[in-house]
């Protein structure tokens, strides 16, 4: 009797503890949510984010219809029967997103509708009223799953958190009932009909459905699904070969095939943050040893793509088409996630984070007198602004600078190049990577933002902002060659694939790079316009070889298209001479020799090179456009900005065409007239075999060989070849020759490479580097074999009288 009466009390006592667990896990989420008691006198900013929120609630409460017979809650909000179903299930999610505000502002001390009657009663109607008619646990979906299984349950669950002891027993149990329903494991998705699919979800999707998972188990206190939800993070932790999540090299992708860091990336990175956080916060803690990668994954996936605090467009995919989600907003939700990492970092990692985020604080001036934002700039969440004013206030924490140097992530097609004030982001494609995502009407225009283009990032931090995406031409985007064949609508969640695999490059100790793109244009917009693109990235310069260029209509590559500021009056000197252009008027310059564009702020200057002498056409011109062209569910108000564009014609229907170009950011005209005038580096090879160039001022020389069995050659004389195609960057110092290669192709199992120079020792190779011999050349064999297109490095000494560069050449 009395064994059964003490193992009845440890029942009891397990239990209790068990509440109280579930019960800090919702008091810790809660404040998440609200940002937890105001310090008194409250922050100017949070103040204004305070009354923001009671005002914005205030608003969907008295346009609120109360009546139970109530077709809907709003009127602006009822489109329950759209014909297209996407835009129906969104309707549910805007109803929940409407009732999460104002259950926001019931549950946030300081704002003016905290804890008022009439809204907590308002809210509880709406969502007696969203169960009983469109979210309930008999619910057939339609539409886009995405809103069944993660928009509406993750709105619901955190309105469930803020309503706390208000909500009734029954309707709480119910809303629970319906997200069981839609979501009753994190890595099966349902269908319509009822069954779970396994194995379905992975990335952002999964660490969503997870939340969800963990936040029903809080709220219905249930240890089996909280640790259901924890161990469902575990296959997202590893790093993935294929298919969606983070690679070994810093790449993000989502759907497969496209390159995600800054959209669902950023939701997997924030979720990642947040579970951990609510873990924590109760007996669960997670526990798999690989959640040390999320560390990684934030310095290296991330902060390298943020520049300035703007997140680097080509990584955002589809979510370029949306207004008001600019690369700089992006940037700003990315640091807060840092912000919040930082908490739970290993101390180091927790310095570098906190660091990197105060520096884009300090730096990122988009957001006006107030990196926080204001209430008519959609301001941070108050606990994102506590963790971020922290930051700003700490003396102990300095601000890092931008880094220098180049960072390639083969995995998704990508690379950042940052020199002194400017960062210069390339977006490529291959079979494995597509040119771009169109889905839920979003990005109807993305065409060319994967085939070469480049976004440069300066001073100028309005540049991609605004009505940037409604108004650029987007089939003559800087850095594409185009023959302006993408229209009509594209296919939803198709991949555009590349047919050519040479794709990539390979940097050198993450100082100087090579970057190519072999291209065909069949599987995206059909046309039949071909050729051969690299970049040398050589310090603060950036050279840029095309070849091969072929195409049975008019076709052009694109130097620069800028969105001017203001007026448009950018000045634009070509060979010294200021050329005016009517807006609309398109100026042909034959035989130029030099140019350079005034930006739209200090620093943000560009100087150009044209080694050829080409003809170039430049265009000053003012745009239209809406943002629903583009993404049909937004504004059609028409708006207008002004550009200039500066072009290489390649003629009506190019056979073989190629061109050549140098970038100098920053650069004033005289340093670039006096540059162009006497150049460090050269133009080694321009041709359907290999691009080579070397820069004799940092005795460096890369190219990129787009066949096996090419030799390229250093002023002249024949200085490397490899067996297959590949990417090479050489750097000689001190009578040492380093090297860096990689297979761009992602197919090859090894690369021989020759260098035609003797050398007496290896200093330190790669363990995957074979030295075939030393002398009277330099034979290497590196298996490339699973290297996901990473870059392979060694160092050897130069024999006693080798050299590769005789000289510092200036051409």
């Amino acid at each position: 009797m009395r064994r059964r009466l003490f193992a009845a009390i440890a029942v009891v006592a397990c239990c209790a503890a068990q509440a109280d667990e579930f019960d800090r896990m919702r008091t810790a989420w809660l404040d998440r949510l609200t940002g937890g008691e105001q310090q008194v006198p409250v922050d100017p900013q949070i103040a204004g984010a305070l009354e923001a929120l009671g005002k914005q609630a205030g608003e969907q409460l008295t346009r609120m219809n109360r009546n139970p017979e109530a077709v809907a809650l709003w009127a602006d909000a009822a489109d329950w029967n759209n014909a297209y179903p996407t835009f129906a299930s969104a309707t549910v999610t805007r109803n929940y997103t409407r009732l999460l505000l104002m259950a926001r502002a019931y549950a946030t001390p300081g704002n003016a509708l905290y804890h008022d009657s009439a809204l907590r009663d308002a809210v509880l109607h709406g969502l007696d009223w969203m169960d009983r008619h469109y979210y309930h646990a008999r619910q057939v979906y339609y539409g886009n799953w995405w809103d069944w299984q993660i928009g509406i349950p993750l709105r619901l669950l955190d309105t469930l958190v803020l309503m706390g002891d208000a909500m009734p027993p029954d309707l709480l149990a119910r809303c629970l009932a319906a997200v069981d329903h839609f979501v009753p494991e994190a890595d099966r998705k349902r269908t319509p009909q009822g069954a779970l699919v396994q194995g379905e979800e992975g990335g952002a999707n999964l660490l969503d459905k997870a939340l969800v998972v963990a936040l029903s188990g809080v709220l219905g206190k249930s240890s089996a699904r909280v640790e259901a939800a924890r161990d469902a993070i575990s296959p997202a932790l590893p790093y993935v070969r294929n298919g969606d999540g983070y690679y070994a090299d810093g790449s993000f992708i989502q759907h497969f095939t496209v390159a995600y860091t800054g959209n669902y990336g950023v939701v997997a990175l924030e979720d990642m943050a947040r579970l951990i956080y609510l873990f924590n916060a109760g007996a669960w803690p997670v526990r798999d040893p690989q959640v040390a990668n999320v560390y990684r994954w934030a310095r290296e996936a991330y902060v390298p793509l943020v520049y300035d605090g703007a997140m680097i467009n080509g990584v955002r995919g589809r979510k370029i088409s949306a207004v008001g989600q600019t690369d700089h907003s992006v940037g700003r939700s990315v640091a807060a996630t840092l912000a919040d990492l930082a908490r739970t970092a290993p101390a180091e990692d927790a310095r570098f984070l906190r660091a990197a985020v105060k520096g884009w604080m300090q730096r990122d001036r988009s957001f006006g007198a107030s990196y926080l934002g204001t209430p008519g700039d959609r301001p941070l969440a108050i606990h994102d602004m506590r963790l971020l004013q922290g930051i700003a206030r700490d003396p102990q924490v300095g601000a890092a600078p931008e880094p220098l140097g180049v960072r390639l992530y083969p995995s998704m097609d990508r690379a950042i190049m940052r020199g002194p004030g400017f960062g210069l982001a390339f977006s490529l494609f291959s079979p494995r990577i597509s040119a771009f995502e169109y889905g839920n009407r979003e990005n109807a225009r993305g065409w060319w933002t994967g085939i070469g283009m480049l976004s440069l990032y300066n001073a100028d931090q309005g540049q991609f902002g605004g009505n940037y995406w409604a108004t650029v031409d987007t089939q003559r985007l800087p850095g594409t060659t185009t023959d302006h064949s993408a229209s009509g609508k594209p296919r939803e969640w198709f991949h555009y694939a590349n047919s050519q695999s040479w794709s990539g490059g390979a940097s050198l100790r993450g100082q100087y790079g090579v970057l190519g793109m072999a291209f065909s244009l069949k599987g995206v917009t059909g046309s039949d316009l071909a050729g051969k693109k690299a970049w040398f990235l050589m310090g603060d310069k950036i050279l840029a070889l095309g070849a091969g260029i072929s195409a049975s209509r008019s076709a052009e590559t694109i130097v620069e298209n800028l969105k001017l500021d203001g007026a448009g009056h950018n000045a634009l000197r070509i060979d010294g001479r200021l050329v005016e252009a009517a807006l609309g008027k398109q100026v042909a310059i034959d035989g130029a020799g030099w140019a350079h564009l005034a930006g739209n702020a200090a620093g943000a200057d560009v100087g150009y090179c044209f080694p050829e002498r080409p003809a170039l056409a430049v265009l000053r011109e003012e745009r239209s456009g809406s943002w629903s062209d583009i993404h049909e569910a937004q504004s059609k108000a028409v708006v207008r900005d002004r550009y200039l564009s500066i072009a290489l014609p390649h003629g009506a229907a190019p056979g073989q065409a190629h061109y050549s170009y140098l970038m100098m950011p920053g650069a004033s005209a005289q340093t670039t007239a006096a540059y162009c005038a006497h150049r460090s580096i050269a133009v080694e090879a321009n041709s359907a075999g290999a691009a080579a160039a070397s820069d004799g001022a940092l005795r460096v020389y890369a190219a990129a060989l787009w066949k096996g069995g090419e030799t390229v050659s250093l002023g002249g004389r024949p200085l490397l070849s490899t067996d297959v195609p590949a990417a090479v960057v050489l750097h000689e110092e001190g009578g040492r020759l380093a090297f860096s290669i990689s297979d761009p192709t992602q197919g090859a199992d090894s690369i021989t490479l020759e260098v035609l120079r003797p050398v007496a020792a290896s200093l330190a190779v790669d363990p995957a580097i074979e030295v075939l011999q030393t002398r009277p050349t330099l034979r290497l064999r590196v298996r490339v074999a699973g290297t996901a297109g990473r870059s392979v490095e060694g160092v050897f000494q130069l024999a006693e009288g080798a050299v590769v560069f005789a000289s510092n050449p200036v051409k």
